[in-house]
């Protein structure tokens, strides 16, 4: 009789230990959360979008002119068939919303670049094997 109440005592226990075990499990761990928030903001953005803010001026013969605004719109300056409408920048990355218009046609496409040099009067983008300088205005 003894042993039939000892072990009535041990299946509640082992019961509410496992409860525990399985709620600690679902806990969800708000310091892990908080750090991958600072680090995905962290990735988004390694670059000054103030810097970028401005107008550009193309330094290569194509002459390819545009302005950033600090609200992710942009504008083309003095190309009349490829017409820069958005930029985002994540990491090191800048990508442009661009509509290209031609012979009675219009398509949009996205374009993105790596940034290579960045500074308040200089900006060098790449894509693939290709540069382009530009200075600010």
């Amino acid at each position: 009789m003894k042993n039939l109440a000892t072990k009535s005592k041990i299946i509640p226990i082992t019961l509410l230990m496992l409860g525990l075990l399985l709620l600690g499990a679902c806990k969800n761990d708000t310091k892990t959360t908080m750090d991958n928030e600072v680090n995905s903001k962290n990735e988004k953005s390694i670059v000054e979008n103030e810097l970028l803010v401005g107008s550009w001026i193309d330094a290569s013969d194509a002459a390819l002119h545009f302005t950033l605004f600090d609200n992710g719109t942009a504008r083309s300056d003095n190309m009349k068939t490829l017409l820069y409408k958005n930029w985002e920048v994540k990491g090191d990355q800048i990508t442009f919303i661009v509509e290209s218009i031609g012979n009675g046609t219009s398509s949009m496409d996205t374009l993105t670049y790596n940034i290579e040099t960045l500074t308040k009067n200089k900006l060098i983008l790449k894509k693939d094997n290709y540069l382009s300088e530009y200075t600010k205005k």
